[in-house]
């Protein structure tokens, strides 16, 4: 079974919560035991399990834009340079993205995967499982695929 979220990020580093979405979904199909796969569809977009707590959002965005700085010169963002995968003209802002891809990169973050057992969704005490904007907001898409016993 599996079910497709349909999310809009609101900015850069945007941390959506998909936790309660992800256990509804376990409960509502009765799993009892297997595992959940959170992933997203998108090299601009992460899926990361940690606490909900905004100092802790303050400090990781601090810390992302001096050490993958937006405004660097990526090669990614040259497109007088760049030949692959265009889908926008020379001068269009929305493309310079190439910190989105090297901070996507460095997190590996396309997935996580978690346990059910006896019913419940298996997190720490703090544990919350996000979608973490690394681009501009906008549409975005989670898959949740569950394998149960």
């Amino acid at each position: 079974m599996h079910k497709t979220l349909k999310l809009k990020s609101a900015k850069f580093l945007d941390f959506i919560d998909l936790t309660d979405e992800v256990e509804a979904l376990v409960k509502t199909n009765r799993v009892k035991n297997g595992l959940v796969m959170v992933y997203s569809k998108h090299t601009t977009g992460a899926i990361r399990i940690n606490e909900k707590e905004k100092g802790l959002v303050k400090d990781f965005r601090h810390f992302v834009t001096k050490l993958v700085p937006p405004d660097h010169y990526y090669h990614h963002n040259d497109l007088t340079e760049r030949t692959e995968n265009l889908v926008c003209e020379p001068g269009a802002s929305d493309c310079l993205n190439g910190h989105s891809h090297i901070l996507h990169l460095l997190m590996g973050a396309t997935s996580e995967t978690l346990s059910v057992i006896d019913g419940k969704l298996i997190l720490g005490t703090w544990q919350r499982i996000f979608f973490i904007e690394l681009d501009t907001g906008r549409p975005r898409e989670v898959l949740i695929k569950i394998m149960s016993d």
